[in-house]
C-alpha cells in the first residue's frame, strides 16, 4: 500500500472515525454471515424495518462514483473511504445490488487494501480480532480533488477499550467465550441511559451516535442465547433515518439529529435492521 499517514485515532474515539473527523463518532446482504444471528423481538411491523432498509440501500446506491467504484462518505463528499464504509457496503449490497457491491469489491483490491483489522469481526473476517489495537487513518491517494482513504490497524494495544460501548458490542461478536462475550454485553448495557449509550465518547462530545445502536442489535443477535435489545433502542434508530434514506451519524438527549446522513452509519442501521427482520415471530 503506497499510503501516507493523516492522522492517529484520538484515544477517547478509538472505535470508529469521530464525528468531527469522519461526521460521526463512529453488515447483510449475504445471508448476514455466521456474525449475524436471528433475535427474538416483540411488537415489531415487520414491514416497517423492512422498508428502512430498502431506503437505506437506495441511499447507498446513489452515493456509488462509476468512476472510482466506490461510494462517498455522504452526499456531495469527496473522500471515499475503504474501510470501513466501502467494505461495509459492499456487504449489505451483495444480494440486492451485486453488480454495484462486485464493483466496490473490485476498487478495494484495486488500491491494494486489504484489511482494516478491526470492523471485519462482524464477519468473522478479522485474523486477530482481539485485543483491541489503535488504528490510523491514511490517504491512499488522491484523484484530482477526490482523496481515496481508509482505516489501518496498528501493533499498539489499546488500553481503557472498555469504557466504549462500540467496542464492548464488537467484543461480544468476536468473543469464542459465551460467558465472556455475555459479559461485554452486560457492560455495554450498563451504559445505556434510554436513550442511548452514554460511554466516554458520547460524554465528551455531548452526543450519542447513531451507529452504535445499528452494532447493539447485531451483539445482541450474536449471543447464545440472544439477548434482548433495550427498550425504544429501534424506535429512536428509525426515528434517525432522514428523507434521503440514509441514517444521520448523531443525536442529543432530546432525540434531536446531528450532523448528515453517511455511509458507515447507514450500513450498521441495515445490518442491526435485518437481524431483525430475520427473527423468528413469536
Amino acid at each position: 500500500m503506497n499510503a501516507c499517514q493523516i492522522d492517529s485515532e484520538p484515544e477517547r474515539s478509538a472505535p470508529m472515525r469521530t464525528a468531527h473527523f469522519k461526521i460521526m463518532q463512529r453488515a447483510c446482504a449475504v445471508a448476514l454471515t455466521a456474525a449475524v444471528f436471528a433475535c427474538p423481538t416483540k411488537g415489531w411491523n415487520s414491514q416497517e424495518p423492512t422498508e428502512a432498509i430498502q431506503r437505506g440501500r437506495t441511499f447507498l446506491v446513489k452515493l456509488f462514483d462509476p468512476d472510482l467504484g466506490l461510494l462517498s462518505e455522504h452526499k456531495n463528499a469527496n473522500v471515499y473511504w475503504l474501510f470501513h464504509d466501502n467494505y461495509l457496503a459492499a456487504k449489505v449490497l451483495a444480494t440486492s445490488n451485486p453488480e454495484t457491491a462486485r464493483s466496490i469489491t473490485a476498487a478495494i483490491r484495486r488500491e491494494d487494501i486489504s484489511k482494516s483489522g478491526k470492523i471485519e469481526l462482524i464477519f468473522g473476517e478479522a485474523e486477530k480480532p482481539l485485543p483491541f489495537r489503535h488504528y490510523q487513518f491514511v490517504d491512499v491517494r488522491h484523484v484530482g480533488n477526490r482523496v481515496i482513504r481508509t482505516e489501518i490497524v496498528t501493533d499498539r494495544v489499546l488500553a481503557g477499550w472498555q469504557e466504549y460501548a462500540d467496542l464492548l458490542l464488537l467484543a461480544c461478536i468476536a468473543e469464542t467465550n459465551r460467558p465472556l462475550g455475555r459479559e461485554h454485553w452486560d457492560a455495554a448495557m450498563r451504559l445505556w441511559d434510554g436513550k442511548g449509550f452514554l460511554d466516554a465518547a458520547a460524554r465528551h462530545d455531548q452526543r450519542y451516535s447513531t451507529y452504535k445502536l445499528g452494532l447493539a442489535l447485531l451483539a445482541a443477535c450474536h449471543l447464545k442465547p440472544p439477548a434482548k435489545p433495550p427498550p425504544g433502542l429501534v424506535d429512536r434508530m428509525l426515528a434517525l433515518q432522514d428523507e434521503s434514506g440514509g441514517w444521520i451519524t448523531d443525536y442529543d438527549a432530546n432525540g434531536k439529529a446531528i450532523g448528515v446522513a453517511n455511509v458507515e452509519t447507514t450500513c450498521l442501521c441495515i445490518l442491526g435492521l435485518e437481524a431483525l427482520r430475520q427473527a423468528p415471530a413469536k
